[in-house]
Order: structure tokens, then C-alpha cells, then sequence
């Protein structure tokens, strides 16, 4: 069945609905009158059906509040009158949660286009608050209801705000005005008689009506002040360069090209989520429409100007994982010719020298484990790496070390035959050793080694260490902020063991916006810097934004060089080994051409101590 057939379906569905809602008079029914004189019945029917009357009327109020139908109110009231305030606070509060949720998934996916010309002034001031805000920005419409409810609950499916976030603050939101109006109607449902209108208990919920308002407001201003914001939290504005070529592929897409964009132009809901977090996406769209341009053959995407960060599927409410389209853009790209890889000849030229006889090195005999610490931590710290290899050593006396290079450029950059190529030859000398276990320290060799060396067990040299824990706290430990890898975004193990760490050296850790699985990209990914560094440089610079004051700390060399560009940014080795030249800005950083002989020389100490 097509997407737009199964969204007829629905339509026709919910048009029935409301008018069956009609027709049959329902909404008639539900006044204050009918609630009053229907109290003992009510009292009857729950006494001997409670879970019956209990599911018809969770039933019929989510269905009032998703399709926006009159009714909610004296819903609300009818539950205190048969549930009791507190019960009946809880059932209302979760079925007029999941029933906003419900609009708010509607208007996102199927009335987006009638929603947005229908309230489009209100909608965009919304977006921006909610790109300003927050959570809270929605928080604060709740407590302080002074636009209808259905009108946010349908604007709300525009913005890009997750329906997770929206069910949770919706509901932490609209349950002090939800007990307001439930216990009233727990007094209501009591009324005998003329002067049962004003028994203390009924003008206590109406005053509380009445205050409620100025309360929300009051708590808001608390919560802005504490949480909000103290400046403008809009993205800095930074100068993003064109490339004066474009590197889309033009030629007819490969058949996994082809499944790729299938998947995403038929999973994309349009919710614009992923675009209000990426450069590269607000400049090309969103990923549905991009793939629904490489399926009619009018792609005018240039992959290259993605980082490949993979934050888009992060937060993909459909689970998708746009960046896989994107990589096999690339490839496409190589294949047809139509990028020029001459622009990225300083990083291929690295990634060459890595692998070539010069630096590379494998053990003389078989180990079962091995350190492999990739290219940038041994050239730019070669002292921290032998350090680390040394602390490995004490609980596994028999490893030893390689020095290879994974060829992540290459297989970023799409030249997937050369990559499989070179990482088989390298396979196939871990092979021949009779390794079974390799150590890294890289993010990006993690990341190729777990997805490709299927018959090695991977681990980072974070874990092993975080196990051991030999690590004791340091006189003045500082506070960092924690920048996570993107490639490394998925694995929460590695994660916890790198803040095991940090908290063995007793450092305070920062609450950090966009980490873990949502963290950003530090700009080097992709290699977008050779192609837009208008690009790359947003990412950074979103990043030290979000560090605020605090220095960061990371476990990616490359991050670490990227990121100090825009403010103090240390390894994680270098707290753990020297930290308090660390603490101090003070680590000893090589660069090039040092990291090449810095490379030479652990090499020819290998060959000496190894």
C-alpha cells in the first residue's frame, strides 16, 4: 500500500469519526447539567463496570482532544465528578496527554500543509521560540493557557520539537491546570441543592481557577531565570562558503544508492527535525526530498559539503539514517568522476604516509592483542601513547603495538574499492599474527574496525583502563566539558568509561548540551573542510557554544586539534598522564611536520622496546 493511499485511509477514518461525533449528538450531551443529573447513574454503572466505563471514557477523550473536538472541558470536570480529584487527575492528565500527542503526530504527518497555511504567522513565531527556548518554550504555553490548547497541540506538529519532548513537558505542563478543573468537578458532582454551590471545597477550586494563571506565570519566570535563557541562544551566525563546484553526481543512481533513497524519501516525515540542527540540510533540504531528487534523476546535492556526524539519524523521530544516503552519494561521485580529488590531497597524502613502510609497523611475532592508536595520537603525542601502551601492558604483559593507518579519508570520501583494498591487506597481517583482540584509541579506527574487521574483537583503550582503574585523583581537579566523538556517538559503553575515568581523576564534568548520542560533529568530519570550511567551522563553533566558559575535554586527537581553534580543548589522555599540565592548558601538542617524525621515532622505539 503507497504512503499517500494509507494517509487517505487515515483521513477518511477521522472524517468519519467527526461526523459520527455530530450526527449522533455527542458533544450535546456533554454539559454541566447532564454531568449533575447523571451523578448517581455515573456512581451506579462504575460500581459495577469500573474498567468498562473506565476505557470508553479514556476512549472518547482522546478522541476529543486529538481531533480538536468540542468536549474536553466537561470531560474534565465528569472525571472528578466520577473519579475523584486524584484519580481522576491521573487519568485525565494521561489521556489528555496522549491525545495532544496524537494531534500533534497528525498534524505533522498528515495535515502539515493545511496547518501551516491555516495558522502560518503563528507557527513561525512558535518555531523560532522553541529554537530559542526550548522545552521550555512549550512548558510556558501550557502553564499559561492563553491560546487555546488544539492550537498547539496542531502548530506544535509543524516545529521541530520531538514527540517525546512534546508528550513529557505537555503533560508536566498541563497537570496543575488539569487537578485545577478535576477538583472542581469533584465538587460539582456533589451539588444537592442551591447552597451546595458555594461549599468551602468548590470555592476553593474556582479561586484556584482564578490564581492559577498568575502562578504559572510567576513559576515561569522562576524557571527562565534559573534554566532559560541569559542571551541570545540563537546559533551564531557564521559565514558559510559555496564551493565554486559542485560535486553532486549527476548519472543514474547504483541500485544500493536507489534502496537508500527509497528508504528515506518513503520514511521522511517532513518534520524538519534533523534541518533545524544542520547547515548542510537547511541549505539542501530535508533528506526526503533529497532522495526523492537522486529517484527522478535531478540531484543537485553535493555530498561532499556533509560531515557524515550522523546527528541527522540521531534524532530522527522515523529512525532513519540519512548519512548513509549521503556516503553512497560520494561513491556514486567517485565512480562517475565528477568529484575532483585533488582538493583533498594533503589529507590522502596522510593517509598514505600512514600506511606506507615509513610509518607503519607490525610485530615481529604473534600476539593475541594488540594497540593500534591510528595516526593522530602517536604524531601529535607520541610520549601520552607510549605511556598508554605501558598501562596497558601491566594487565596485558604480552601486547604489542601496531602502527597502520585504517583509511577512514578514503572511506569517507566514497573511494570504496581503494579502502576495502588497503584495510584487507591490513586484516590480513592481523591475520597472519594470529590476532585476535585490538585496542584502539582512535574514534574513527573504532569506527572502521567494528563495522569491517568482523573477525577481531574491538575495544578502545578507554574501556580496558576504566576497568583497571589505576588512576587517583589529582590535587586540583578543574571542571571539563565533555566532547563525545561523532563516530562514537552510538556506543554509550564507551561513553561511561570515559567519565569513569575523568571521575577517578576527580574531575567535575559540565552538563553539556548535544552529547552522547546527540553530540555534534567537531567540523573535521567528512573532511568538509576542504570542500566548505564555512561548514566546518559552524560545527566548532556550535560546540564551544555549548561548552559555555568550561574548557572541553575529548578522546579523539583530531577533535582536539579542530575544536582548540575556537577555545581550550585537551585529550583525555593528557588528564589522565599529565594532568595537571593539562588542567593548566599547558599539554605539549606537536604539529606538522613534527607528527611525522614523531611517528619515525615511536616507531624505531617499538622496534627497540616492543
Amino acid at each position: 500500500m503507497s504512503k499517500n493511499l494509507t494517509k487517505l485511509l487515515i483521513l477518511a477514518v477521522i472524517a468519519s469519526i467527526v461526523a459520527a461525533y455530530f450526527l449522533l449528538d455527542i458533544h450535546a450531551h456533554l454539559t454541566l447539567d447532564n454531568i449533575r443529573a447523571s451523578r448517581a447513574e455515573f456512581e451506579t454503572l462504575l460500581e459495577e463496570r469500573f474498567l468498562t466505563v473506565l476505557g470508553i471514557y479514556l476512549l472518547v477523550y482522546m478522541v476529543v482532544v486529538s481531533l480538536s473536538l468540542p468536549g474536553a472541558l466537561p470531560l474534565g470536570l465528569l472525571a472528578g465528578a466520577m473519579f475523584g480529584a486524584i484519580t481522576g487527575t491521573i487519568i485525565v492528565s494521561f489521556a489528555s496527554t496522549i491525545g495532544a500527542t496524537m494531534a500533534c503526530f497528525l498534524s505533522r504527518y498528515l495535515l502539515r500543509d493545511w496547518v501551516k497555511s491555516r495558522f502560518s504567522g503563528f507557527i513561525e513565531a512558535v518555531d523560532r521560540g522553541v529554537q530559542k527556548e526550548g522545552a521550555l518554550y512549550l512548558f510556558t504555553m501550557r502553564m499559561i493557557p492563553v491560546i487555546p490548547f488544539f492550537i498547539i497541540n496542531l502548530a506544535m506538529g509543524i516545529t521541530s520539537i520531538r514527540l517525546r519532548t512534546f508528550f513529557w513537558v505537555s503533560q508536566l505542563g498541563m497537570l496543575p491546570g488539569t487537578f485545577v478543573f478535576v477538583n472542581a468537578g469533584s465538587h460539582l458532582g456533589r451539588i444537592q441543592s442551591t447552597e451546595d454551590i458555594f461549599s468551602p471545597g468548590l470555592i476553593i477550586s474556582l479561586a484556584l481557577i482564578g490564581i492559577l494563571p498568575l502562578a504559572a506565570k510567576k513559576i515561569v519566570g522562576i524557571l527562565k531565570k534559573k534554566y532559560g535563557s541569559q542571551e541570545d541562544h540563537s546559533e551564531l551566525s557564521v559565514p558559510v562558503t559555496n564551493p565554486a563546484v559542485s560535486f553532486a553526481p549527476q548519472g543514474m543512481p547504483s541500485e544500493s544508492l536507489i534502496h537508500l533513497a527509497e528508504a528515506n524519501q518513503q520514511g521522511c516525515s517532513r518534520c524538519e527535525v534533523c534541518v533545524s540542527q544542520c547547515e548542510f540540510l537547511k541549505k539542501y533540504g530535508m533528506p526526503g526530498d533529497i532522495a526523492q531528487g537522486i529517484l527522478d534523476g535531478k540531484n543537485s546535492t553535493d555530498p561532499f559539503e556533509c560531515s557524515l556526524c550522523d546527528l541527522c539519524g540521531a534524532i530522527c523521530p522515523e529512525k532513519l539514517s540519512p548519512a548513509d544516503m549521503f556516503l553512497d552519494m560520494r561513491r556514486q561521485a567517485v565512480q562517475e568522476e565528477t568529484v575532483d580529488l585533488s582538493r583533498y590531497s594533503p589529507l590522502l597524502k596522510f593517509e598514505k604516509l600512514g600506511h606506507s613502510n615509513l610509518l607503519s609497523r607490525y610485530p615481529a611475532q604473534k600476539a593475541h592483542t594488540v594497540f593500534f592508536p591510528g595516526c593522530a595520537l602517536p604524531g601529535t603525542r607520541p610520549e601520552i601513547t607510549w605511556r598508554i601502551y605501558q598501562e596497558l601492558k601491566k594487565a596485558l604483559p604480552s601486547l604489542d603495538m601496531v602502527l597502520d593507518c585504517c583509511h577512514k579519508p578514503s572511506h569517507d570520501l566514497g573511494r570504496d574499492d581503494f579502502f576495502h583494498k588497503n584495510l584487507q591487506e591490513i586484516m590480513g597481517k592481523l591475520r597472519d599474527l594470529e590476532v585476535k583482540e585490538i585496542l584502539v584509541a582512535c574514534p574513527n579506527c573504532f569506527k572502521v574496525l567494528n563495522a569491517y574487521a568482523e573477525d577481531f574483537k574491538v575495544k578502545t583503550v578507554y574501556q580496558v583502563m576504566a576497568e583497571e582503574n589505576s588512576f587517583q585523583e589529582v590535587e586540583k581537579p578543574g571542571r571539563l566539558a565533555v566532547h563525545d566523538p561523532c563516530p562514537l556517538r552510538y556506543q554509550d559503553g564507551i561513553q561511561d568509561a570515559v567519565r569513569r575515568l575523568l571521575k577517578a581523576r576527580g574531575i567535575e564534568i559540565s552538563k553539556m548540551k548535544n552529547s552522547g548520542k546527540k553530540t555534534l560533529c567537531c567540523g573535521e568530519g567528512g573532511a568538509v573542510g576542504f570542500h566548505n570550511p564555512g561548514f566546518a567551522r559552524t560545527w566548532s563553533l556550535k560546540r564551544k557554544k555549548r561548552a559555555g566558559q568550561d574548557m572541553m575535554v575529548t578522546y579523539c586527537a583530531g577533535c582536539a586539534g579542530f575544536l582548540s581553534r575556537q577555545g581550550p580543548t585537551i585529550h583525555l589522555a593528557d588528564v589522565l598522564f599529565e594532568p595537571e599540565k593539562a588542567l593548566a592548558g599547558k599539554s605539549r601538542v606537536s604539529r606538522t611536520p613534527m607528527t611525522y617524525l614523531n611517528r619515525i621515532l615511536l616507531k624505531r622505539r617499538l622496534g627497540k622496546k616492543g
